[in-house]
Order: structure tokens, then C-alpha cells, then sequence
């Protein structure tokens, strides 16, 4: 709690009830766009602290960062004009020259959807150097309503920024735990990969997508037409991890800053990732509120769709490509059945058949890729046997436990024959 000294009081200059709308805000979000004010004041440093309560909730959480801080003067705009953000007339930061984020000056009310008391304690450098501290609080049971504190001299105090929220509500639970660690991953990803000098650290522990990440690739999709006959182009940043459980495409501004998560369950058997498609567009249907009607907002579908196709073909190719890794480590260890290269085009079929089957089974079932290799060889030995014996029927079963995507079937199918008129044996 801010101490009472001096107190002036800052009245918002926007309708109430718009207010209200910043202050529900998803809980991740909220607690994101204060990370994102501390890095567009160029902190190099934030930290996220979760203080638990006897039940082992949040009774506090609290947003510390070295950036520049915020001066005093400058103050009574920023916290009573809704939208007077100085950052809407730039791009760029001033001495670090990095892209910044926030535009509008929402951060400071979604943080009232996190808890009902938030306080921001800022130490500054005025233009002669002198350094000064002060402290700004409000309530949201005082929507549009801070007291801005005196400020105090600060001599030998580094500049930056704590932002403290206390009467924490009960959804701030969902800001902690392992799913809370890949979400703020997901969110920063691509900032830290360009920013590479900074550093986040999330209830203990560091966000560091370098090493989270396994490979990463982009591409350039496509030009759109879109609905107005605008046209629009767009990147799409494929992010591999190491861990499993990310998935899904966030629709990003051309500058890589994530304005909502549209396809948070597209999976792609094995594969955990992140797909980050970047356009200038996606800032424009986001200034309109359309991201959030996804595939119902024609614009929205159409960057979607290029995003699935994308992402299929990606994904196609990094399979064969791991199947064929897999392949030749068999070959290499002495697990693969087969020893003589293929003599018929039946031959040539059954193996291709055999090693689609293998290798996915390799990927989706734990207990067979961690298996001791004496139980693989028998496991990959009968499955030679079957794939020999009777290939339409034993690929019709594995599908129904593999659960094949459609184009993994049609391949297949294309080999052995619907109809089961081909003869492979």
C-alpha cells in the first residue's frame, strides 16, 4: 500500500461502462499487456511474482521491470486520456529503437480484471538526470477514478516500474501452473527471439523460447483478396517445441505482437508448435472486432485457411522427413525386417506400406518408441508378416487405431487398391 502523503486524484476522460468492458478482460491477456508496458518502456528485465495466500492462492501478484519508468508530469495525461497513449504517433522505442506494442492505453484498466486494487510505483529520470519516485493506485470499484501520490526524491534508486494488484480474484488462478507457463511462452516467443538481450521471468521460472524451441521456419503465404477486394500478404512463423502440448495458429500484427489466439487445439499428430501468422490486416479486423467471430468473418477464414494449408504441408513434409531419420536408424541398429531392397513393384508397395504404418506407430504410441529393442524387432517383424499376408485388411485395422489423417489415407489406399483388386503377395 502506497503511503498517504500528498494525494492528487486523476479522473479518466471516457465513458464508464468502456471502462468496464477493459476491466474483464481474459486474466492472461491482462497480466500480458503489463509485460508488454514494461518492454515498450525498454526494461530489459521483467519479472512476474505470485505472493500465495493460506489456501494456496494468489493473494497478490506483482510486475517489476527496469525500463524507463513513467515521468510524473506526464503522468496526469496517460492515466485520464483513454487512447492518448504517446506510443499511437510511434513505431519504435527511442533509445533501443525496439517495435512497440501497446498503442492505446488499455494496459493500465485490464489490469483491474486481475484484482480489485492495483497500485503502479515508478522511479524516473527527469531530462537533468534527477531521479524521482512516486506512486499512482485505483480500485475498480472506482472505475476512471487514481490518486497520484507526490513525488519524492530517488537518489541512487535505478529507474523502473513495479505494478502491484492485490484483492486477487479467483480466476488469477488460471496465471500459474504449467498450461500459464506455455501461454506466456506462446505470447513473447517471437519478441524474445528478436530481442534476444531481454528477459522474462514468469513465477520463478525464465521464459526462454530459444531453448524451448526445436526448429523454427517461415514462410510467405500466398497474396489474399480479401472480401473489399483489399489486397493482403502475410507470413506464417512455425515454431517446433521441444515439450509437448502447444498447438495452434495466433493471428499476429505485421510486427509479430499476438492479437488473438484463433486455433488454440490445431493438432498435427506428434508435433507440439506454435504457428504465428503475421499481417497488417489482422491489426485492421482487430481495431474492427472481428477476430474474434473467426471463421464466420469471411477475412478472418481466408487467413485461417492459408494458415491450415500451410501448416499441412509443413507438417507432411517434417513427418517424412522424421520417418525417414526413424528408418535408417532401424536399418542402422538391425530393427527393420526387411534386408534386401524391394525385386517387384508388389515388394515396392508393401514396403512403403509397411513403413508409413511403422513409423507412425513409432510417433504416437509411447510405449512402443520407448520399448526395449528386442520387444521393437518382434513388434515390427509381425507387422511385416501381416502387411505381407493381408495389406487391405491389416491397413484398415491400423487406421482405426492410428487414426490417420485423410491424406495419409488416400495415399494408402491409392497403393493397395480400394477395391482390394491389387494383389501384393
Amino acid at each position: 500500500m502506497l503511503e498517504n502523503h500528498d494525494v492528487k486524484t486523476i479522473t479518466v476522460e471516457v465513458r464508464e461502462d468502456h471502462l468496464e468492458t477493459l476491466a474483464r478482460t481474459k486474466p492472461m491477456t491482462a497480466l500480458a499487456e503489463l509485460i508488454w508496458n514494461a518492454l515498450d518502456a525498454e526494461a530489459t528485465s521483467v519479472r512476474v511474482d505470485f505472493e500465495q495466500n493460506e489456501m494456496g492462492g494468489a493473494s497478490r501478484i506483482r510486475i517489476s521491470d527496469n525500463g524507463h519508468g513513467l515521468d510524473y508530469d506526464e503522468a496526469f495525461l496517460v492515466f485520464r486520456n483513454l487512447g492518448g497513449s504517446w506510443k499511437r504517433d510511434n513505431r519504435r522505442s527511442a533509445e533501443r529503437r525496439r517495435m512497440l506494442h501497446g498503442k492505446f492505453g488499455k494496459g493500465r484498466f485490464r489490469a483491474f480484471s486481475l484484482g480489485n486494487h492495483v497500485s503502479w510505483n515508478t522511479v524516473y529520470a527527469d531530462a537533468e538526470g534527477v531521479t524521482s519516485a512516486y506512486g499512482i493506485e485505483g480500485r475498480a470499484d472506482r472505475l476512471g477514478e487514481f490518486s497520484i501520490h507526490d513525488r519524492r526524491p530517488a537518489d541512487g534508486t535505478n529507474s523502473g516500474m513495479v505494478v502491484e494488484i492485490s484483492d486477487v480474484y479467483d480466476s488469477s488462478s488460471l496465471l500459474r501452473g504449467i498450461k500459464a507457463q506455455e501461454e506466456i511462452t506462446n505470447i513473447f516467443a517471437l519478441y524474445l527471439r528478436q530481442y534476444p538481450d531481454t528477459r522474462i521471468v514468469f513465477d520463478g521460472t525464465p521464459i526462454d523460447p530459444a531453448n524451448a524451441e526445436s526448429r523454427y521456419y517461415n514462410y510467405t503465404l500466398e497474396e489474399m483478396v480479401m472480401e473489399n477486394g483489399e489486397r493482403v500478404i502475410a507470413e506464417l512463423a512455425v515454431v517446433e517445441w521441444n515439450k509437448p502440448g502447444k498447438r495452434g495458429v495466433i493471428l499476429c500484427d505485421e510486427d509479430g505482437f499476438m492479437r488473438f489466439n484463433a486455433l488454440p487445439r490445431l493438432h498435427f499428430r506428434g508435433f507440439s508448435y506454435t504457428a504465428y501468422l503475421k499481417s497488417a490486416h489482422v491489426a485492421t479486423l482487430d481495431r474492427e472486432g472481428l477476430l474474434e467471430a473467426g471463421d464466420l468473418c469471411p477475412d478472418v477464414r481466408q487467413l485461417l485457411d492459408a494458415a491450415r494449408n500451410q501448416l499441412r504441408e509443413h507438417f507432411a513434409l517434417r513427418e517424412a522427413e522424421e520417418a525417414q531419420d526413424l528408418l535408417a536408424f532401424w536399418k542402422q541398429t538391425g530393427l527393420y525386417p526387411y534386408e534386401a531392397a524391394p525385386r517387384t513393384d508388389s515388394e515396392t508397395s508393401e514396403r512403403r506400406i509397411f513403413d508409413i504404418y511403422a513409423t507412425h506407430l513409432n510417433r504416437i504410441f509411447a510405449d512402443f518408441a520407448n520399448a526395449r529393442p528386442r520387444h521393437k524387432r518382434l513388434t515390427l517383424k509381425l507387422m511385416q508378416e501381416l502387411v505381407h499376408l493381408e495389406p487391405i485388411r491389416i491397413a484398415r485395422v491400423l487406421d482405426e487405431l492410428l487414426q490417420f489423417p485423410e491424406e495419409a489415407e488416400d495415399e494408402i489406399m491409392g497403393m493397395v487398391g480400394v477395391s482390394g483388386e491389387q494383389n501384393l503377395t
